[in-house]
């Protein structure tokens, strides 16, 4: 890992670590917010978030957080909270010092008091759940979740539909070797999406819109022999196919595609026939 690489994971780890603090600071800093939250972290893992934090700022080689606020000042803060956590079992009810350590501790990282007073601060509203609307096809059969491959071969599937979505990958791969894979690979795909279920409409019109193209590319890939490029209409659903499943948005990618072939793509899935 070169020094830049190393850097921008330190960098994440950082953040990630100060967010988890200041969710954390902020639940012992208002009493109703604890309240709400119950015992949460042991004292365990509250030090050790503490003691990964301060280990993060080191000598304080981050200058500045927040408003400007040296960052040695804010850690100074976290190890005040953490010298007062190090006693404390974790509860709901949360010790007045305590409290008084989160705040300042949210203060230096330029977190201001609530407009309402920490003690006064609610909780946030609980989200409604989520409505679910199941699905009203029948679960999928033993058998047919056994005929869904195995995600290296549907790996496999997907490139071989870029190869044949991308016109520079159709012109240097000879026509019958394009197509003697093609109907392995789409029974492979249709396998898979035949068995998906969703809890939501969205996700219903998802699946079907997919299933649709590949048994319309299954059935444009019977009818072209191989002997000859893929017609225009394979290519373009192979090209529809491909930018769903990669949730992609520029049809020009596919254009610009030219990379060496790889037999891998080119063969027949196991159990499969052409």
């Amino acid at each position: 890992m070169d020094e830049s690489t190393k850097a921008q994971a330190q960098s994440r780890e950082w953040a990630q670590c100060m967010v988890q603090v200041v969710n954390y600071a902020g639940a012992l800093a208002g009493p109703r917010v604890a309240q709400s939250l119950g015992a949460g972290p042991s004292r365990e893992e509250l030090l050790a978030l503490l003691d990964r934090f301060i280990a993060l700022n080191g000598d304080g080689s981050r200058v500045t957080i927040g408003d400007g606020r040296p960052i040695h000042e804010v850690t100074a803060h976290a190890r005040t909270l953490r010298a007062l956590c190090d006693t404390w079992t974790p509860s709901p009810e949360v010790p007045v010092a305590i409290q008084r350590a989160a705040r300042s501790l949210l203060a230096a990282f330029g977190i201001p008091e609530p407009r309402e007073g920490w003690d006064e601060l609610d909780p946030p509203p609980e989200e409604p759940p989520e409505l679910e609307d199941p699905d009203s096809r029948p679960l999928p059969t033993g058998a047919e979740l056994a005929a869904r491959p195995h995600p290296f071969h549907f790996g496999v599937a997907l490139q071989w539909c870029c190869y044949l979505a991308s016109p520079r990958m159709v012109a240097k791969i000879p026509p019958a070797d394009l197509r003697l894979p093609a109907l392995g690979h789409l029974d492979d795909m249709l396998a898979l999406f035949r068995t998906a279920r969703s809890k939501n409409a969205e996700g219903r019109a998802y699946f079907a819109t997919l299933i649709n193209r590949l048994e319309t590319l299954r059935a444009l890939c019977e009818a072209w022999d191989g002997s000859e490029a893929p017609p225009a209409r394979v290519q373009e659903v192979a090209r529809a196919v491909h930018m769903q499943l990669q949730h992609a948005s520029d049809p020009r990618e596919y254009d610009e595609l030219d990379e060496d072939v790889d037999p891998v793509y080119l063969t027949i899935p196991k159990g499969r026939s052409a």
